[in-house]
């Protein structure tokens, strides 16, 4: 008996066994980045319910013995948890970035920090943000993608810079953009002036131009930018951080076996949009029209039947062009526990749409870490880049653009022999050849920036770090500007010119700071203290002649009566900080910062400046009160901060006095060049934040919303004063005003932050953000001025915008338009014109108001009221370019294999200057294009068209036609909006008013993305870890009422004072592009 039981018994273990052997399967595969396709090394996998797993090797393989159906639980830092139900021994898995992680590690000012123990307002730009636009420039990576951030695009040239401001306009003469910081080190951002480079006006007059600085690096080799935007996060940027820090983090090397990466692509780019510009047969019937009802001109004989004609000449489609671009970037990383590297190697190549403009960029860059010692480790970071720009002048009234458009179409590019042509008109002097002027006269910008710094860090003991960190930055240019000698039909130009400029400059910072973490208990301190220093040295050398021998010689020296041009200058500060950052059981967290800083760029009265800055957060649901909601709400936190910011970027020597040369009658003198202020002082901001952010369902859908209201006192501007004390007038002779602090600018607003994974399973996912910042803008005051406004100017000295005390910044001013007076009862009846008859009598069709011209709304006196009489009085606000909102909206959505991304982004609320409008529907010469809106303007017919003439009418003139007949005039169609056509323009209809004033709200389609990622089985035929192809159309279309090219209007390149005008603005083009990413 005994014997069947022990049978029985090992008979039944054995059919468990096999039992269980059936179902026990041996499951393996490979984990790797979705991102890149790189393997992941020391990803958990285990067995959920259970406590069985391994972890991933170097190769991302991994091996675990389990059954059919159970699942598996993939879990790597910054990843993505992912879980996959077993129905195959082969599982590979891709893992994605996680979008918002409490526990991932940012980049702070001088240091890193887990987000989760932040208490300021930042955002992070990942990798994935930045390949996902078609950038040149790193800031271009910024629009729509960050709440509180407002990017907008210079111009549309190729390499343009952005014109950057977080959380509104906190100056106005100083720099008003962010500071950038590349792996520690300060970088200039923003645009530059053309004139700074050596290139005088070509650009433009104003200190804006498309020049960037942030154009030399390359985007690919990023791999995270940090915004920080509340004076909490910026204050220990202190003197440099009021418009906010912009971090930039380049990519590093990993441990594990070499990696070898390359990205491409190649594309075109094109301008989808054409203004309704007049084509030959509606030019000839608008010079009929024309002539009858100006001058009583003939009808030119060719124009006598339009019929007849074509379309003559698309001057848009000769400026334009489709332009090709292409981009390689070749990449190796690295290394083990001891030494990792990363190097890149990259090329740009971008035509621009409009044509003779161009951009070209080679960029290398070397980073290197060795961790020598268990106690020191050294890091090493080199970068090289070269840039060679072909330059335009688009955005002037004598920029391309405007001229193309004012040609008119029965003018040919081309003459019978091929030549460039041009036709001088009766009266008129020859318009140059558009296409002439873009490809003839050279604007050539070479740059090349080698930087790079040395840094260690070394572990004094348990918890304790010193940071010592060397940096230098070697920067040169060489700008010419060439104007041939040419004939283009009836257009000369006699004398060449040439002129060159060369810039070099040395940058260098040295800082050391100590770092203390304890942890003890429930409580956790990290401590942070030190000093850094800095000098900037510039010159330049110029020459520039003219009549040089011949258009193929470009060399100054050899033209007649060269001038030399020579000049330098330095700046230089130095700083001591400090930070404490504490928490209490992940609960409760506070930071303190302090920064005392020194620049060469005040007087010695006013050079130091101390900057502080508060900051608390209670993590309220990890309290034990939200534990039950906690399936609800899975992360809430209050976050408050205060802080201070400074802003010292007026140039160094601005408070002291220079002279200058000036060529008199008697030879060459020198005078003072500026009023010296050594009292001026920093620029300084204080700003007030309070956050919340929140995670519901297992941070399925988070949220972010800040409240915020800065103010920026002590702006660094020029002194306002009388031209009594020579301060106005030409600027070779002008003594400039002292620069002081006048001026007080106050901005509060409110940002959203939405964040969805709206569906995450094994096939399908799909996640969304949502950006959305409102802004207010006020100018407080301007103390220590007897103004009470700021005026920026359209071109010379057109005041288009004027910004006072109470207002936003940069409102428009100009006139508002009631409508069109229809008769002369309607001219008597309204507020009294400024050419109106002194006999009030007398009216003239080409001398005075008449009926067909603009009525304009009387708004103020001499007293501030009405006063019947419309003068430079009744001048106001007539709309602000600031948008009420701005807002960005991206989807990712992936199947499988397959990735689209679908971006949208856009402004509501700002209004647009179209100044270029201003000159297409003048109607003062008939050798002028027009907008095909002309055809609509105001028409004068009889009132009684039986009366006879000659006859002299109720005013006692003698009259020949009726429409010189002021008592039998009138305006055939009162529906019109456009004025009558005469070609003096009596009544002044042009004049600056609402008339050009129109919506720039739009919604835009930025990007448009379509990828697939090859799967591992094909990767392991190819020998690659990753392919990756895909499709990307950037800003396939727009919505928006605005009449223009393009509504993205922002600072402009005429006037510090001005935003939102269009002159002609080079357009954001339509770029299509195919690219390839691979690994191996």
């Amino acid at each position: 008996m005994k014997r069947k039981i022990i049978f029985l018994s090992v008979l039944l273990l054995f059919g468990v066994y096999l039992a269980f052997a059936q179902q026990s399967i041996s499951v393996s595969g490979v984990v790797t980045d979705a991102a890149d396709g790189s393997p992941l090394i020391g990803v958990s996998v285990t067995v959920k319910g259970t406590n069985r797993g391994t972890i991933t090797d170097i190769q991302g393989r991994y091996r675990l013995e389990t059954r059919q159906g159970a699942v598996l639980v993939y879990t790597y830092v910054g990843m993505k948890k992912q879980e996959i139900t077993v129905r195959n021994q082969v599982i590979n898995v891709l893992l994605e970035a996680e979008a918002l992680m409490l526990d991932e590690v940012v980049t702070i000012g001088y240091g890193t920090a887990r987000k989760s123990d932040l208490s300021g307002a930042s955002v992070t730009v990942g990798e994935n943000v930045l390949k996902s636009s078609v950038i040149a420039n790193l800031d271009q990576a910024l629009q729509g993608r960050v709440a509180g951030v407002t990017a907008v695009t210079t111009s549309g040239q190729p390499g343009s810079a952005v014109s950057i401001r977080v959380r509104g306009q906190g100056t106005i003469n100083a720099s008003a953009e962010p500071l950038y910081v590349i792996d520690g080190v300060p970088v200039g951002g923003g645009s530059n002036s053309g004139a700074s480079f050596g290139l005088g006006d070509a650009l433009g007059n104003g200190s804006n131009s498309a020049i960037s600085v942030m154009s030399t690096i390359n985007p690919a080799d990023i791999i995270s930018m940090e915004v920080l935007k509340d004076a909490s996060a910026t204050a220990i940027y202190g003197s440099r951080a009021s418009n906010g820090v912009i971090l930039i983090t380049t990519k590093r090397g990993k441990a594990g076996e070499a990696k070898f990466n390359y990205e491409g692509l190649y594309g075109y780019q094109r301008q989808a949009k054409r203004l309704d510009i007049m084509n030959l047969r509606e030019f000839a019937e608008y010079s009929n029209s024309m002539a009858g009802e100006t001058a009583g001109r003939d009808v030119r004989d060719e124009f006598r039947d339009p019929s007849l004609l074509g379309n003559g000449t698309n001057w848009q489609d000769a400026i334009f062009q489709i332009a090709p671009m292409q981009s390689h970037t070749v990449s190796a990383s690295g290394g083990n526990d001891l030494a990792k590297y990363f190097i890149s190697g990259s090329y740009l190549g971008q035509e621009g749409t409009v044509i003779g403009t161009t951009f070209d960029r080679i960029a290398f860059r070397t980073n290197l870490d060795a961790q020598l010692k268990k106690w020191l480790k050294l890091g090493v970071n080199i970068n090289y880049s070269n840039t060679n720009e072909r330059l335009g002048l688009v955005d002037s009234d004598e920029g391309i653009m405007r001229i193309a458009l004012l040609s008119t179409p029965d003018v040919p590019i081309y003459d019978i022999d091929g030549n460039y042509t041009s036709i001088s008109r009766e009266g008129v002097a020859s318009r140059i050849n558009p296409i002439a002027k873009a490809l003839d006269e050279d604007n050539i910008l070479k740059r090349s920036y080698l930087n790079g710094n040395i840094f260690a860090d070394i572990t004094l003991m348990k918890g304790l770090t010193l940071h010592s960190d060397i940096a230098v930055s070697i920067s040169g240019s060489d700008a010419e500007r060439f104007r041939p000698t040419a004939t283009y039909g009836s257009w000369q130009r006699l004398i060449n010119s040439n002129s060159r400029q060369h810039n070099q400059g040395l940058f260098w910072q040295l800082k050391n700071y100590l770092t203390y973490d304890l942890t003890f208990d429930l409580h956790k301190l990290n401590v942070m203290a030190g000093q850094e220093m800095m000098e900037s040295n510039w010159e330049y050398q110029s020459i520039s002649a003219t009549n040089l021998p011949d258009n193929s010689i470009h060399n100054p020296a050899l033209g007649a009566d060269p001038k030399i041009g020579y000049g330098f200058g330095s700046s230089a500060m130095a700083s001591v900080f400090t930070r404490a950052n504490y928490s209490y059981n992940e609960k409760y967290y506070g930071t303190y910062t302090f920064r005392y800083d020194a620049s060469s760029n005040f007087g010695p009265l006013n050079r130091w400046a101390p900057f502080h800055s508060f900051a608390a957060s209670w993590r309220f649901t990890n309290e034990d009160f939200m534990q039950d909601a906690n399936y609800i709400v899975s992360n809430g936190k209050l976050r408050i901060g205060w802080g201070q910011t400074g802003n010292q970027e007026i140039g160094g020597y601005a408070w002291g006095a220079s002279i200058s040369k000036m060529e008199t009658g008697l030879g060459v003198g020198y005078r003072q060049s500026n009023i010296a202020n050594p009292r001026i002082q920093w620029e300084k901001q204080e700003q007030v934040n309070v956050g919340l952010d929140l995670g519901l369902f297992n941070d399925r859908i988070t949220i972010v919303i800040d409240a915020y209201d800065k103010t920026s006192r002590n702006m660094l501007m020029p002194l306002q004063l009388p031209s009594y004390m020579g301060t106005r007038g030409n600027v070779s002779s002008a003594l400039a005003p002292p620069r002081g602090n006048y001026g007080t600018i106050n901005n509060k607003g409110l940002e959203i932050t939405l964040g969805a994974h709206l569906v995450n399973n094994k096939d399908f996912s799909w996640d969304s953000d949502l950006q959305l910042s409102f802004n207010k803008n006020t100018l407080v005051g301007l103390d220590g001025t007897s103004n009470a406004f700021l005026e920026g100017y359209g071109q010379w000295t057109d005041v288009v915008s004027r910004s006072g005390i109470g207002e936003s910044l940069y409102n428009f001013y100009g006139y508002r338009v009631e409508g069109i007076y229809k008769d002369l009862n309607d001219i008597k009846s309204w507020a009294t014109a400024e050419k109106y008859p002194e006999d009030g009598k007398s009216f003239s069709r080409t001398n005075t108001v008449y009926p067909g011209d603009l009525k304009f709304k009387d708004i103020s006196g001499p007293d501030g009221k009405p006063d019947g009489k419309i003068t430079e009085h009744d001048r106001t606000f007539i709309g602000s370019p600031l948008p009420l909102f701005t807002y960005g909206f991206n989807n990712t959505l992936r199947y499988r294999n397959i990735d689209l991304t679908v971006f949208v982004n856009g402004t509501y609320g700002n209004k647009v200057l179209n100044y270029v409008s201003r000159n297409l529907t003048n109607m003062e010469s008939l050798w002028d294009n027009q907008l095909a809106v002309v055809t609509d303007r105001a028409r004068l017919e009889p009132i009684d068209p039986a009366k006879t003439y000659p006859r002299t009418n109720s005013t006692g003139a003698e009259v020949n036609n009726w429409f010189d007949d002021i008592d039998n005039v009138r305006v055939a169609n009162t529906g019109a909006s456009v004025p009558r056509a005469i070609q003096n323009d009596p009544n002044d209809n042009n004049r600056l008013s609402d008339r050009y004033i129109e919506d720039g709200s739009y919604l835009r389609l930025k990007n448009l993305i379509v990828g697939y990622t090859f799967q591992p089985s094909v990767l392991k035929r190819l020998h690659l870890t990753n392919l990756r192809v895909y499709a990307n159309v950037q800003n396939l279309f727009t919505l928006t009422s605005y009449s223009g090219f393009d509504p993205e209007i922002g600072v402009s390149t005429a006037s510090p004072n001005v935003y939102g005008l269009d002159n002609g603005r080079y357009p954001s083009p339509q770029i299509y592009t195919v690219g390839l990413n691979l690994s191996f």
